[in-house]
């Protein structure tokens, strides 16, 4: 049984309590062009979505030539109807009907829009790059073993229902180009979950273990708060892949660190 700390509690508390999700859609929308003309952007958060990360990729993204969306439809009453959220928020602004559709996936953002894709047709979807944590992806679960009043408390039952969700099959079509981008960093959060994350099996970092479907991948040296974050590292291989279906050549495929877990290892510049 984990032993814990008050300082860990607190300091967990403190991870999750201020680090609220968006409470609004952002959007940004150029009105001098209809969607048939333009390229639509979806940037899917999860849990990380907090303000100051919306903002950080807003800033980023809506001078890039696209129409940029970053709905708020994870925290919901349940995983059902943050569901529910995302069919109404691909129809309130006419996803369908704009020229070409690219997306950028967090873990629980890439649930629902593969749930959506299960039951909805969005033949314009070209390009999804997807932040993929071997570490983060267990935080749901591992949250719901160690502090599960805490966690529910802080993130709704949304957070109980995707620990024991069964995710939707990825997007394999010849037509949508996958990428993903791998943490190699944890977070402070996953360094205080290390043993209950460890328990549920060896953490896959070959990235075509991790999605054998996929383009092509990067391995870089954040933690999953700070993908969100990060434009300056991250914004141009995700503009060459967008461009071209691949990442750039200088970054790297292979995993950057066999001690993930430490937090002296050095951040990016």
């Amino acid at each position: 049984m984990k032993v814990f700390l008050w300082n860990g509690i607190f300091g967990v508390a403190f991870i999750l309590a201020f680090n609220p999700v968006c409470a609004d859609h952002w959007v940004y929308q150029d009105s001098e062009r209809s969607p048939s003309q333009k390229t639509a952007l979806i940037i899917m958060n999860g849990f990380g979505g907090s303000k100051s990360a919306c903002k950080a990729q807003f800033a980023f993204w809506k001078e890039q030539g696209m129409d940029v969306f970053i709905p708020e439809v994870l925290l919901r009453p349940s995983l059902e109807s943050s569901s529910v959220a995302m069919e109404e928020f691909i129809a309130e602004y006419g996803i369908t009907e704009y020229a070409e559709v690219r997306s950028i996936c967090y873990i629980a953002g890439a649930f629902l829009l593969h749930t959506y894709l299960e039951s909805h047709a969005l033949p314009n979807l070209r390009y999804v790059i997807y932040d993929r944590s071997p570490i983060q992806e267990r935080a749901p679960q591992a949250v719901m073993t160690a502090i599960p009043v805490l966690g529910t408390w802080m993130k709704g039952k949304v957070l109980k229902d995707l620990s024991e969700a069964v995710w939707p099959a990825p997007i394999v079509s010849p037509s949508v180009i996958t990428g993903l981008a791998i943490e190699n960093r944890a977070t402070g959060l996953m360094r205080w979950l290390q043993d209950e994350a460890e328990a549920l099996g060896p953490f896959e970092f070959d990235w075509k273990k991790i999605d054998s479907n996929a383009s092509d991948a990067f391995h870089v040296a954040l933690d999953h708060d700070m993908m969100y974050t990060r434009w300056d590292i991250l914004g141009a291989p995700f503009l060459h892949f967008f461009a071209h279906g691949v990442f750039p050549e200088g970054v790297s495929r292979e995993r950057l660190t066999d001690h993930p877990f430490d937090k002296h290892q050095p951040i990016p510049e």
